[in-house]
């Protein structure tokens, strides 16, 4: 027979305890196990007995698991004891915490992931994840809790049975979360290793019809409506029939996801909608006689217990084994089957456990908010504002846009001109008039030309006449050789043209000057005939030159201008464009919000709500948002 050996946290092998005494042990399924032992209180080996060490227990030859000594009584009567209580090593878990918020799973998050993101918030690592035959993608939220309190709520919300299974022989330890195997491991029968039999029916924890709230208060408390067809309950049917309706309101604020609250309700509601029945069976452990494993009881195996005398023939999982004295009464053991794995008590207990540290998890308040913004636009340039929606955001009751449209507004009349400038031609051009044209100047006219003049000036005499070389008219030329220069002062040629003090360059050759002399002008008439116009073709040429612009500056006429006002416009929200309104006051906006896969408006994101008029306008708008913020995240500036 093998004795308890005790382990420092080191797993360092301190002692054998040879002289221990009335080793027992209490196996629960999916719960912790415990254990106890006792010693002579002379023994020396009571010092390797601390709290914390670990002891290894066993019955018999056969290992039952590894425990850890949380407590010591000391007795006194025919001669001391001390007894050693212990916890399965499974304990250690509660040595680490979740401190604060933690937020694991979802979408494509698999339920490996979630045990594997709590065990690696162990301090000391002596824990991995073996077995999981669990492939849900529940979103799950912690709170200043333990690591074991997190493990055990995984699975909480399936909607299967599950079985916790663990393995100390190595290290670090291995922990499994598996379905429970349909095969037969044991049985009971009376008469053979059955000595007693209890039976217990318990219908007070009746419930068929189940309400469930998470997290929040008020309207803004989580219930399952969105994902249970608008019922913010579960029911089971059958059990209405045949127990009557039994209402009960399942509330726990640690679920802030309506599917996960639902699954849960839902498991709870399997559990509870039958009476509890329980057995409590006195049995003789025969493995320790016969080795046979078909008489060996753990906690989540199968089981028959047949009963002909009562009528009973069961089948069904183990939920408890105990045994008082592996030593002394090695053969004497108590098994406990059920119908269920936990009862709906147990489930308010553990709630109520639960509501003892509620007032540690952070819960929420309902906020109102208004953003405002005012912007000039037209139908291609809108006035926009950005809002942003937290991650913090439980619930979005409303969100109501208003929007008025007033003059188009601007602020001054001009603007400064800068520097002066210069600005070049480029060089020089020529352009050509195109071909010649002849204008005929319609029919003669005659005009008068008024009163007679009489005017005096040194003229020009000359008994030459030669054919002027320009125009071939007959003209004096009075025998002055050509390019002579004469000195003329107030005097006229000989066709009347007055010239100017100075010299005059005389063209044709040859010429004499007349004396000043005084020529009268009688009234006459010009007679016009029919005649005709003709411009031979030509060019213009442009020589390069440049244009400069004096540095100056228009002073800018400050003031406030209004312009257009508009009479309707187009609203798009995060894109959307919305249908046209009747009305521009209170629009509810929830609809056009973006939203994820699963229909909620996303959060941790901005979102962008746009106004277009249809002319230029000033837009003077205001978002008002009721949401229910937990009071999770940020800073503490």
């Amino acid at each position: 027979m093998a004795v308890p050996q005790v382990f420092d946290r080191n797993m360092k092998r301190l002692a054998y305890l040879d002289n221990a005494m009335s080793v027992g042990y209490n196996l629960e399924l999916n719960s912790l196990w415990t254990a106890s032992f006792s010693m002579p209180a002379d023994d020396k080996k009571n010092q390797y007995c601390a709290p914390l060490n670990f002891v290894e227990i066993f019955d018999g030859d056969e290992r039952i698991d590894l425990f850890r000594i949380i407590g010591e009584d000391l007795e006194r009567s025919d001669g001391a004891t001390r007894v050693y209580n212990c916890e399965h090593v499974l304990a250690t878990l509660l040595n680490d915490v979740l401190f604060q918020y933690h937020q694991i799973g979802g979408s494509l998050v698999k339920t490996a992931a979630v045990l594997n993101y709590i065990l690696s918030k162990q301090t000391t690592r002596n824990w991995i994840l073996g077995e999981c035959s669990f492939a849900r993608q529940f979103e799950y939220n912690f709170e200043n809790t333990t690591l074991l309190s997190a493990l055990f709520a995984v699975p909480e919300c399936f909607d299967r049975a599950y079985i916790w299974k663990w393995d100390t022989t190595g290290y670090p330890w291995t922990l499994s979360l598996v379905e429970p195997s349909s095969a037969l491991k044991s049985e009971i029968r009376y008469k053979k290793n059955m000595t007693s039999i209890l039976k217990t029916t318990d219908a007070t924890g009746i419930a068929n019809r189940i309400y469930a709230l998470g997290y929040g208060e008020g309207v803004n408390q989580l219930t399952i409506s969105a994902v249970n067809n608008g019922l913010p309950y579960v029911e089971d049917v059958n059990s209405i029939e045949s127990y009557g309706l039994c209402a009960s309101i399942l509330v726990d604020s640690r679920y802030e996801v309506a599917e996960n609250l639902k699954a849960y309700a839902e498991q709870i509601l399997r559990e509870s909608a039958v009476p509890y029945i329980s057995y409590e069976i006195a049995a003789i452990d025969l493995h320790r006689l016969t080795r046979d494993s078909f008489s060996r009881f753990r906690p989540g195996e199968v089981v028959r217990v047949l009963d002909t005398e009562d009528g009973i023939s069961v089948r069904t999982l183990i939920v408890s084994v105990n045994k008082d004295d592996a030593n002394g009464d090695p053969g004497a053991v108590s098994v406990t089957i059920a119908n269920k794995t936990r009862d709906i008590a147990g489930s308010i207990s553990d709630l109520q456990s639960r509501a003892l540290i509620g007032e540690t998890y952070a819960q929420g308040a309902t906020n109102q908010q208004i953003y405002n913004f005012s912007d000039n636009a037209d139908a291609t340039h809108p006035a926009t504002l950005k809002l942003y929606i937290s991650e913090s955001v439980v619930r979005i009751n409303k969100m109501l846009l208003n929007v008025q449209f007033e003059p188009f507004r601007a602020f001054e009349r001009a603007v400064k001109g800068g520097g002066g400038q210069t600005t070049s031609s480029g060089v020089g051009s020529t352009t050509s008039a195109g071909g010649g044209a002849t204008s005929s100047s319609g029919g003669g006219g005659t005009s008068g030309s008024g009163g007679g003049a009489t005017s005096s000036a040194t003229a020009l005499e000359s008994s030459n006449v030669l054919p002027n070389e320009a125009s071939g008219q007959a003209v004096h030329n009075h025998a002055i050789p050509r390019g002579a220069k004469l000195a003329l002062y107030g005097g006229k040629t000989e066709d009347g043209a007055v010239i100017a003090d100075g010299y005059y360059e005389w063209v044709p050759s040859g010429a004499h000057i007349h004396p000043a002399h005084t020529h009268t002008i009688p009234n006459h008439t010009h007679t016009i005939p029919n005649h005709t116009h003709t411009i031979p073709e030509h060019t213009h040429t442009v020589s390069a030159h440049t244009h400069t612009i004096k540095d100056h500056t228009h002073e800018i006429q400050f003031g406030i201008y209004e312009g257009l006002t508009a009479s309707k416009a187009t609203i798009k929200v995060d894109g959307t464009t919305l249908p046209a309104q009747s009305g521009y006051g209170d629009i509810d906006i929830v609809a056009y919000l973006s939203k994820d896969e699963s229909g909620k408006i996303l959060r941790g994101a901005w979102h962008t709500v746009e106004i277009l008029p249809d002319t230029m306008s000033r837009i003077v708008g205001a978002v008002f948002c009721q949401t229910f913020c937990n009071s999770r995240g940020g800073g503490d500036y």
